[in-house]
Formats: C-alpha cells, structure tokens, sequence
C-alpha cells in the first residue's frame, strides 16, 4: 500500500514522504491515526507541498527555541525544599517546580515536559538541568535548592 504520510513517523519517514508500506499497518494504525493517507494521482504534488510547509514550520520551531535558548542562557533558579533533621528531605524537586519558578523568577515560561530532568532532585546545593527546547536546541538552568525549614 502507498501512503503519503501527513505527520513524522518514527522509523518511517517525515512529513510529506510517499511510502510503500504493508496493508495491516497502513490501514489499522496510519490511516486511523491520521498520520497518512493514501497516496493517489496527485500524490506527488502533494507530497512536496506538505514537506516545504513542514520545512518552514520546522525552521520556525528552531528560531523560536533558539532565541529561549538565548534569553534563558545559563539562569539561576532558587527553589525551596523542606528539609527535617539530619538534612532529610521531604518530598523532592520536580520538573513542574522549576517551570513554576522560572516563571515567577525571570517571567519565561517553559512547557515542563521539556525540562529534561531525569528524576526528581533531592539533595540540597546546585544542580545543572538541562533543557530540551527543541530537537537541536538544548539550554542549561542552575538550580539551587536551599532548605526551607
């Protein structure tokens, strides 16, 4: 089956690229999820359509992760964790913490799901995050976790 896909698929192919994929696949998971359609007589027309408008959203993307990437550029960020005896902490820092206080601190606002934190920070002291603002363009945040008693 011949389908033109209309979204990137992984380990298939991008945007606007005529492919020759099995029945089953094409139809029971492409076709439903709107991620292709059939590629017809005016397949190819089509195809190179949606690459370029897939090409000028792409650069765009980059353009706008890059100048975040610019403004945010190694900030620091001080976060509170309550900490009892012994230096032990309750509850940890996560990735919607330090969203919430990048926005409060220097009034930029990141989507949480591209801080690129691995698992939650539970220590006290500095820690670098790095985030993932866009396939090509990655940004560093210091985070300082001070104890909040």
């Amino acid at each position: 089956m011949r389908v033109l896909l209309t979204k990137d698929v992984d380990n298939l192919g991008h945007a606007g690229d005529v492919k020759e994929v099995a029945d089953g696949f094409g139809r029971n998971f492409l076709l439903r999820r709107k991620l292709a359609v059939p590629a017809g007589k005016g397949a190819e027309v089509e195809a190179t359509r949606l690459r370029d408008a897939a090409v000028k959203r792409e650069s765009k993307e980059r353009n706008e992760a890059q100048a975040l990437a610019d403004e945010i550029g190694n900030k620091t960020v001080v976060v509170r964790l309550k900490v009892g005896a012994e230096d032990k902490a309750f509850g940890s820092i996560t990735n919607q913490d330090i969203a919430a206080a990048l926005k409060a601190q220097h009034r930029v606002e990141v989507d949480r799901h591209k801080i690129d934190l691995k698992e939650p920070i539970k220590t006290l002291g500095e820690h670098q995050v790095p985030l993932r603002l866009h396939r090509d363009v990655t940004a560093h945040v210091n985070v300082i976790v001070t104890q909040d008693r």
